[in-house]
């Protein structure tokens, strides 16, 4: 059996097995385009070693294929059709380097501010209702921007303030709660002139009452952000992203309840459910330290430690 067929065979029984497969699929067709004619058997762990170190990889790509490739060729260790598992011995040590962006509330008036400027061309596939209330939908609710675009009207009970999450990154489906204010904000897009709200269509459409891409909304916000002068203004390696909203929602949510005395320890699983994560370790890494949220903190600290006199 060569590489190609191995790989064929392998995809179609993990999506039998009703997993989404999309992301290992793509890994594996490219180790196939560099190797595809040769006998399963015949892979090193020479072959593999050259693949994951292709230039411009980093740790956390290498260690996803890496990962990948494993999956793979136990599978067919399994059933006989290979004798070892062909990896390089050697994992790259991990480095995160990598913060994100935490938008301060002054950066997230300034982003809604410009959604007029930058959607004003009637060209444009996006509406400036559209694209402030996905901003602010994915900013109140931390929600990942493929959720958020998948969403159908039937998802959306707003009767009862909550949201249904299908298919989330884990295969899995949660309910979302909603605020008031995201129920307000979902009430007056659903009611904007010329909308198609029927229970399976789109939550967030195009003017052409279409699904927004993942595309377009990353798109349409990397010109907000142009437009609104926002930026990174510390060392990080890359500016301030869509998915940034998510990170700024669990951090403002933290401050906030650090703020208000809460009892963060036990409320931080409830965020990490919230989040849709599988362990608190997922969501801790949501939690960048900010100025704000580091004096919410050494506040609380104080006040543990003078039983609220300060000294």
């Amino acid at each position: 059996m060569n590489l190609g067929a191995a790989v064929d065979i392998y995809v179609s029984h993990r999506r039998a097995m009703g997993q989404k497969c999309e992301g290992p699929a793509v890994a594996l067709r490219a180790f196939c385009r560099r190797y595809h004619n040769k006998p399963l058997q015949g892979i090193t762990p020479s072959d593999v070693k050259q693949f994951l170190d292709v230039p411009q990889t980093g740790p956390a790509a290498w260690r996803r294929k890496h990962g990948v490739l494993g999956d793979f060729f136990s599978y067919w260790q399994c059933r006989g059709k290979l004798n070892a598992v062909p990896l390089p011995p050697v994992v790259p040590r991990h480095t995160q380097t990598f913060v994100p962006y935490i938008y301060s509330r002054r950066e997230l008036r300034l982003l809604l501010d410009a959604v007029p400027r930058c959607q004003r061309n009637a060209e444009c596939r996006l509406s400036p209702t559209t694209l402030r209330t996905m901003l602010l939908f994915l900013y109140g609710t931390g929600t990942r921007i493929g959720e958020a675009i998948r969403l159908r009207l039937g998802d959306v009970d707003l009767d009862n303030a909550v949201i249904t999450i299908r298919g989330t990154k884990f295969y899995k489906s949660r309910l979302v709660p909603l605020g008031r204010d995201a129920v307000r904000l979902l009430l007056e897009y659903l009611t904007t002139p010329g909308r198609w709200n029927q229970h399976y269509q789109p939550l967030f459409q195009t003017r052409q009452h279409q699904a927004v891409s993942h595309r377009l909304i990353e798109s349409a916000f990397q010109r907000l952000r142009t437009l609104a002068g926002v930026r990174r203004s510390d060392a990080g390696s890359r500016q301030p992203r869509l998915h940034d909203l998510r990170h700024t929602f669990a951090v403002h949510r933290l401050t906030e309840w650090y703020r208000t005395g809460a009892d963060v320890q036990k409320l931080l699983p409830a965020l990490s459910t919230y989040l849709g994560h599988v362990d608190l370790h997922s969501t801790q890494c949501y939690l960048t330290v900010t100025p704000e949220l580091l004096s919410e903190a050494n506040y609380r600290f104080q006040e543990y430690v003078y039983g609220g006199r300060h000294e």
